[in-house]
């Protein structure tokens, strides 16, 4: 078992992003979840994460901050506690809004490293550029 304090993380983060956790060989670390993979990100006001898709699930959960979230036909506001799900193959994004950081855990099944992202429809990207 592995187990961290945040600070931790937050020393070893490359643009806003740090791999927690990995399967096997993905990412030269295995910690003994070999079918997910488990990111912690901090976005700033403004920032956002373009539609896309993956061959793979996506759970995030938000620690602090707002953000305007798209998963499928889903499009509403987020803030601490929520959960945004996002199926295989369905289209998703996030924007931060408010003044506070967005700071959340992204679940990945299969690992994300195993799916790599691919541009969203263009229904996608004209219904999150309608936001």
């Amino acid at each position: 078992m592995s187990i961290h304090k945040l600070p931790e993380f937050r020393d070893n983060m490359t643009n806003g992003n740090i791999l927690l956790s990995a399967a096997p060989g993905s990412d030269g670390t295995v910690d003994g979840l070999p079918g997910m993979s488990v990111n912690y990100v901090e976005l700033e006001p403004g920032k956002e994460v373009r539609p896309h898709t993956h061959d793979r699930a996506e759970v995030y959960v938000f620690l602090t901050g707002r953000a305007i979230v798209m998963a499928g036909e889903d499009l509403k506001e987020v803030t601490t506690g929520d959960v945004a799900i996002a199926a295989i193959g369905e289209a998703h994004a996030i924007k931060v809004i408010g003044n506070e950081p967005l700071r959340f855990y992204a679940f990945n099944n299969p690992p994300a490293s195993s799916c790599p992202m691919q541009d969203a429809p263009e229904e996608a990207l004209w219904k999150w550029q309608r936001q």
